[in-house]
C-alpha cells in the first residue's frame, strides 16, 4: 500500500498492522457461495490491471476465507497458483463478524462447523470488519501464476 497525501499516517499504520503472505489456492477454503457475474467482472478487472491489489483474508488455522470468496474464484479463473493473503484468527481483536442481514454478531463456531461439514454459507451471510482497515498490495499476476 502506498501512503497518500490525505492520510499518510493511517495508511502506514494499516500496512504495518497486517502481514501479507502468498498462499497457494489449494490451501484456501471457500466459506460462502458467490455471485458468478460478480466473479466474472472481478476477473476482468484484475486481469486488466495485471496485478493483484486486494489480499484475501484467511483464518490462520484452517484456511477458511473470511473476506475474499469472489477473489478466490477470480484467481481460479485466471489460472493463478497463489494469491496474497492476510492471515488472522477469529479471536483477533482486529476482527468482527456480523450477520449480513441483521447486523447482529455472528457465532464463530457456526463458521467452523459449517465448513468442517463441507458446506458453504449462502451468498452474503457473514460480513467481516477489520480495524485498522486492510492494506492493498501490488503483485504481478505473472508471479502468482508461477508461484510454488
Amino acid at each position: 500500500m502506498y501512503p497518500t497525501e490525505k492520510e499518510p499516517d493511517a495508511l502506514a499504520r494499516a500496512s504495518a498492522a497486517y502481514g501479507i503472505a502468498l498462499r497457494p489456492l489449494s490451501s484456501l477454503r471457500q466459506s460462502e457461495q458467490v455471485d458468478f457475474e460478480g466473479v466474472w467482472l472481478l476477473t476482468d478487472l484484475i486481469a486488466g490491471e495485471g496485478c493483484w491489489r486486494k489480499p484475501i483474508v484467511v483464518e490462520t488455522t484452517q484456511g477458511i476465507i473470511m473476506d475474499g470468496n469472489h477473489r478466490l474464484r477470480a484467481a481460479m479463473r485466471l489460472g493463478l497458483r497463489a494469491v496474497p493473503c492476510i492471515l488472522l484468527r477469529y479471536d483477533d481483536a482486529r476482527v468482527r463478524v456480523r450477520d449480513w442481514n441483521t447486523g447482529e454478531p455472528f457465532e464463530i463456531g457456526h463458521i467452523f462447523r459449517t465448513i468442517a461439514a463441507g458446506a458453504l454459507f449462502p451468498y452474503k451471510t457473514t460480513r467481516h470488519f477489520f480495524e485498522p482497515r486492510l492494506p492493498d498490495t501490488s503483485v504481478p499476476l505473472a508471479r502468482l501464476r508461477g508461484a510454488a
